[in-house]
């Protein structure tokens, strides 16, 4: 009889349900691999590569990806063994042409890249106190710039006539790029854009009605807002930066989009600059207008992370990475305390960090930015380059609006409505952003990574009129409820 009840027992220890059970992901070509819970969210990385490559895809068990097509993704842990590779692919024959090309009043360092067959052309424009060679020369930068190139759009960089002449030319304390006066006779940026694309033209490095759409990084990305909509290009994508001015989106009828830090530490940005951001993205959205919103959330250091740094090893990597870890610089997660704070403990303890003191100036800094893209720190990031080329592509070809949901390929079903304490969605399964904003477009609330089959909590929101945004690595819906 004993013996039964030991066997009983047994399996009940081993089959019992309510035990977690844990499951294998095997990283290819990456990093992330481990044993994981069921359900556990897992960030993935592809390996490093130079600027002869660019990241292709990621394949196996993808359908668990959040982005599939994105360098860096999470994982959803199946209730099985899962296995993803990462895949990289060679860059084109191609060279980027520097040279200095007359503007308005003074000469402009221009680089420039015209693939064959291109499908368009994108103007990259840097942030304040930056300069043209900062998008081939920083890695994050550079990796967007090698990711366009290889998909055949051509690309034209130039730089502020503030950081030309080492002046300001306005007074306000800053180099960087004049959103004002807005128009192309007396704003001297605009000028020159309009000449540097006139001389390429001219020359039949590209075509008039070449589609043309622009890039910019923090003041660059307020400037994309302006010049996109003054010269009416096709579409334009600001990185950091919500573009201050309304006026720019409830007039503008092409498209934009926001690629927002979460942890954004920039005075003129910031969690404020953030949600104001997404209540310009909310403009274009109740106005039917093709509009994109991401916001990048703080990852974890993974050890081989700096061989991302060109002339950084393996090796080096790790040991980057230990000295971090066991000086308190990344906590039990090995998430990244604020790269000011790393640099500050740096220089205050060079004897602590022998390999990162070690590190020539350029490979510092760059470590350094990566250690502030991880953390979502206000630095440009190359986790979206396959999204902002998709919504090149595609200018919303899949996405929904408020305004033409009746037209729109899927339309995304809420109950109930009038609501009260929760509201559930009618999708597919899988993990998805959800955003909900008033009337004003204010953020009321934003849950990442969330299980759509789970309910949604609005018990914290007073009655009113409400819009809600749900997006996934493929496609983006939107609709509107009402809470009594």
């Amino acid at each position: 009889m004993n013996k039964y009840i030991l066997a009983l027992l047994f399996s009940l220890f081993v089959f019992n349900p309510s035990q977690s059970q844990t499951y294998t992901l095997n990283v290819i070509n990456g990093y992330g691999s481990g044993t994981y819970n069921a359900g556990e969210t897992i960030h993935v990385w592809s390996i490093a590569y130079d600027t002869t490559k660019t990241f292709k895809e990621w394949t196996g068990d993808i359908v668990n990806l959040t982005n599939p097509n994105e360098w860096h993704s999470k994982f959803i842990m199946p209730n099985r063994n899962a296995s993803i590779q990462a895949t990289l692919k060679l860059m084109p024959s191609y060279s980027v042409r520097y040279e200095n090309i007359m503007g308005s009043a003074n000469m402009k360092k221009v680089y420039s890249c015209f693939p064959t067959q291109m499908r368009g052309v994108i103007y990259l424009f840097h942030g304040t106190g930056g300069s043209a060679s900062n998008w081939l020369n920083a890695l994050e930068n550079r990796s967007f710039v090698n990711a366009l190139i290889a998909d055949s759009f051509g690309i034209i960089i130039t730089e502020a006539e503030e950081i030309t002449l080492n002046t300001d030319l306005n007074g306000d304390g800053k180099l960087r790029w004049q959103i004002l006066p807005f128009d192309s006779v007396s704003g001297i940026d605009y000028q020159n854009i309009k000449i540097i694309t006139d001389t390429f033209i001219r020359r039949g490095s590209i075509d008039y009605a070449i589609p043309k759409f622009s890039v910019g990084m923090s003041n660059g990305g307020s400037y994309s807002a302006f010049i996109s909509l003054l010269y009416n290009y096709k579409a334009g994508i600001s990185y950091c930066a919500s573009s201050s001015a309304q006026l720019v989106f409830t007039s503008r009828n092409n498209p934009f989009a926001f690629r927002m830090a979460l942890y954004d530490d920039n005075a003129e940005v910031g969690p404020l600059g953030n949600n104001q951001a997404l209540q310009f993205d909310s403009i274009l959205d109740f106005r039917g207008i093709c509009h994109d919103y991401e916001i990048q959330d703080r990852q974890p250091i993974y050890a081989e992370r700096f061989v991302r740094v060109p002339g950084v090893s393996l090796s080096t990597s790790q040991s980057i990475f230990t000295e971090l870890l066991n000086n308190g610089q990344l906590d039990s997660a090995h998430y990244a305390l604020h790269s000011d704070s790393i640099k500050n403990h740096i220089l205050a303890t060079p004897v602590m960090y022998p390999t990162i003191i070690g590190l020539s100036t350029n490979k510092l800094v760059e470590a350094l930015n990566q250690i502030s893209a991880s953390n979502a720190e206000h630095k440009f990031y190359s986790d979206y380059n396959y999204e902002s080329m998709h919504f090149f592509k595609s200018l919303c070809a899949t996405s929904v609006s408020i305004n033409n949901q009746e037209s729109a390929v899927t339309t995304v079903k809420l109950y109930p409505n009038p609501a009260f304490q929760e509201i559930q969605l009618e999708l597919q399964e899988g993990i998805y952003d959800v955003f909900i904003v008033d009337i004003y477009g204010r953020l009321c609330l934003q849950i990442k990574d969330m299980n759509i089959l789970q309910p949604i909590d609005i018990s914290h929101l007073t009655a009113g009129h409400y819009y809600i945004k749900v997006k996934n690595a493929k496609q983006f819906y939107t609709t509107s409820f009402v809470i009594q």
